[in-house]
């Protein structure tokens, strides 16, 4: 469990990194952005629940990016639904960033269905300190 504890954190920094550079995230709704603001995701977070948009209206509303994270739940509808923003996203010249989502859920397809779920799976694991998730710092993320 240690190693995929670790596998996730590089995979957040990563996200970070992303997410820092410009890149912007896609996310379900409103309780995924909380989450990834509580594991210190500071860019731009769009919704796709959000107004009365269709999903393809709000792809649409995304062609000012050169590519977006797509970070849908894990179960079987997000990964529908991942995979109809990729394809859309394609044919209106962004790139589409789904590595990070289909890792994270390759890791945690046991332990997390949701992304609202990664937050307070990190913080029950006993190996995490509890600086992780509230205020994230390389060298407190896992250890003691």
């Amino acid at each position: 469990m240690e190693e995929t504890l670790e596998q996730v954190e590089e995979l957040l920094d990563e996200l970070r990194e992303y997410s820092r550079s410009g890149v912007p995230t896609l996310v379900e709704g409103k309780d995924d952005e909380r989450a990834l603001r509580k594991l210190d995701v500071k860019g731009k977070i769009f919704k796709i629940s959000s107004g009365n948009k269709t999903l393809l209206n709000s792809l649409e509303g995304l062609t000012d990016f050169k590519q977006i994270i797509i970070l849908t739940d894990f179960d079987r509808a997000g990964n529908k639904l991942a995979k109809f923003c990729a394809e859309h996203l394609k044919r209106l010249g962004v790139e589409p960033i789904i590595e990070v989502r289909e890792k994270l859920r390759a890791l945690l397809h046991k332990d997390v269905k949701d992304i609202q779920g990664l937050a307070s799976f990190l913080r029950r694991q006993p190996s995490l300190s509890r600086g992780a998730v509230d205020s994230p710092t390389k060298e407190h993320r896992f250890y003691t």
